[in-house]
């Protein structure tokens, strides 16, 4: 199959000159078997010339370039509308379109497509990326954050975690101890016997009769009240409430009149209440006992019985 068509026919005689050779090839076109009218095609120009048709242009025909200049330059795409981002807005595959981006918005993908809003509510974002959280932010679930360290004083989020590690700093621990009625006599004196627990959920003091140990060092406060109530037949009794510690031998911790009672008058009842500051520092030999004492009296025997005697110990520190 011929691919040139040739231009002027010549006859037997006619000679060979330049002007029927110049003829014989302006004249000259491509045959029309030369194209496939798919691939490639003759324009309707005169002479005509083979051109390539869309599907002579295939995806393997395109150089593959890693290049940021040799490949499609961005000039030779499609422009699109301004503030606008080239995407698949659909959820299967496709063409990509141009998708409008306001001020401030952001993409977000809805399972269809993308949908492009600003962020409101409880935060909110500048075109510049900087995030603002609302004042009255209302956190809902259970949100966690960094535990401060204790002692924080800062104006810092403070987790359940802090909040209970201070609160057992500064929590008082207490005990309260309730003596039966009446005593024990020990000599000229006499303790408060059968004491019983009333309540010691720290377990800061252990007791025996009238002893009390304590079950770690530091500063205690020691509050004793109750009732004494003479027995005896006498009158002009004198009791006193002692409170007395392995580290101070007999001597009497109390002080003041307040812990001195005196029984003007057969079955009469005075009541006492004495405070008293302990820093313990050794817990094995620094114990305190407490009892009454006599001071004096008319009565050598000195009968008395003590009621609603309690003793409240609360650790300071």
């Amino acid at each position: 199959m011929a691919i040139l068509s040739k231009g002027t026919t010549f006859s037997t005689g006619d000679q060979v000159t330049a002007a029927n050779l110049n003829a014989l090839v302006d004249s000259a076109t491509f045959a029309a078997g030369a194209v496939d009218d798919s691939t490639t095609a003759l324009d309707s120009s005169s002479p005509k010339k083979i051109i390539v048709k869309d599907l002579g242009i295939t995806t393997a025909k395109l150089a593959t370039s890693s290049s940021t200049t040799t490949g499609v330059t961005f000039e030779k795409m499609q422009h699109v509308p301004a503030n606008t981002v080239l995407v698949n807005d659909t959820n299967a595959e496709g063409d990509i379109s141009a998708k409008a981006v306001a001020d401030t918005q952001i993409l977000i993908g809805d399972g269809t497509g993308f949908t492009a809003a600003a962020l409101s509510g409880d935060a909110t974002m500048t075109n510049a990326g900087v995030v603002d959280i609302s004042d009255d932010v209302a956190l809902g679930g259970n949100p966690t954050t960094t535990t401060q360290s204790a002692g924080n004083n800062t104006t810092r989020v403070a987790t359940t975690a802090f909040v209970t590690t201070a609160v057992a700093a500064v929590a008082v621990k207490q005990a309260i101890i309730k003596s039966a009625s009446g005593g024990a006599r020990d000599g000229a004196n006499l303790y408060f016997k059968n004491m019983s627990e009333v309540s010691d959920p720290d377990s800061i003091v252990s007791f025996s009769a009238g002893d009390i140990t304590f079950a770690s060092t530091g500063t205690y406060l020691i509050d004793i009240s109750g009732n004494f109530t003479d027995s005896d037949s006498g009158t002009g009794d004198y009791f006193k409430i002692h409170l007395t510690s392995s580290t101070s031998s007999t001597s009497n911790l109390l002080d003041g009149d307040g812990h001195n009672t005196n029984f003007i008058a057969t079955t009469s009842t005075h009541s006492f209440s004495q405070k008293y500051i302990r820093t313990v520092s050794d817990v094995s030999t620094d114990k305190l006992a407490i009892y009454a004492a006599t001071t004096g009296g008319v009565d050598a025997l000195i009968a008395w019985n003590a009621h609603d005697v309690y003793v409240v110990i609360r650790k300071l520190t």
